[in-house]
């Protein structure tokens, strides 16, 4: 399935970018076609490239002016097609709040609140809804956004696996290493890799997801995802004769929209 949502990425700290990168890049519905570390450099790059941005996620903290990340969506407004724009921050910030509630935004999250669905943040921007996380809603509540606005809280995975799985389920299905690369990676056996793989498909409850026990809409609110994943459920069969789940590609897409998806507030 194409890559519908062109994503540009403004970030400062490499790390986070790289995260980000990698992130948007296992989602089937995103594109990321650049990453941008300042100003001079979204300026050559648009310069340069003239590219459609259907996403531009920017950080509010990078180093410099405190109006930057405004200045940086006045560069963005000069494009042909003006961009959504999910901003980011590690601390909520009034002042960054006051000054968007008068520009109008896409969304405004807090990285740590947001975690791993990042793919869907920027999904729901991309179709004109207004997000937030809970950090940026707490000082929100007295904006008439906070009424627009839907909550995203990311799951953290330490919370539903133990520590080993929780290294696997980061390099299997957030960011699609093969069975043998994560043997080789961790120095241990591929056999016992794929037996801890299973487990954590047991775990998300893809045996009930893909015998049609749970449907799939008690998972996702996101049509396109929905969609997707009922074209991987009807291509599954859920036991072989040892009782453990059929090994195919479209199962790790299908896990990683499991542990990569928001909860989702509204108040």
């Amino acid at each position: 399935m194409a890559k519908d949502i062109q994503v540009l990425i403004i970030e400062d700290d490499p790390y986070a970018r790289d995260l980000m990168t990698l992130l948007l890049t296992r989602d089937w519905r995103t594109h990321v076609i650049g990453e941008i570390a300042d100003q001079h450099d979204l300026r050559n790059f648009i310069d340069e490239f003239h590219p459609p941005v259907d996403v531009a996620i920017v950080d509010t903290e990078i180093p410099g002016e405190p109006d930057l990340p405004f200045i940086l969506t006045e560069i963005l407004s000069q494009l042909p097609k003006k961009p959504a724009i999910l901003y980011t921050g590690t601390q909520p910030n009034g002042h960054i709040l006051d000054r968007l509630v008068q520009i109008g935004f896409g969304g405004y999250v807090i990285k740590k609140e947001l975690l791993y669905a990042l793919g869907s943040a920027v999904a729901a921007v991309a179709r004109g809804n207004c997000i937030v996380t809970p950090g940026v809603y707490a000082i929100a509540s007295r904006y008439a956004i906070s009424k627009e606005a839907y909550i995203y809280r990311g799951s953290r995975i330490e919370d539903l696996f133990t520590r080993r799985e929780s290294e696997l389920v980061r390099l299997a299905l957030i960011f699609n290493l093969s069975i043998r690369d994560m043997a080789d990676e961790l120095v241990l056996s591929p056999e016992w890799v794929s037996e801890v793989v299973s487990g954590v498909y047991k775990k998300l409850g893809l045996r009930e997801i893909l015998s049609g026990e749970v449907p799939l809409e008690e998972y996702f609110s996101d049509p396109a995802v929905l969609e997707r994943c009922q074209e991987i459920t009807q291509r599954t069969q859920t036991t072989l004769a040892d009782g453990r789940l059929r090994k195919a590609p479209w199962m790790s897409t299908l896990a990683f929209h499991i542990l990569t998806r928001p909860r989702i507030e509204r108040y």
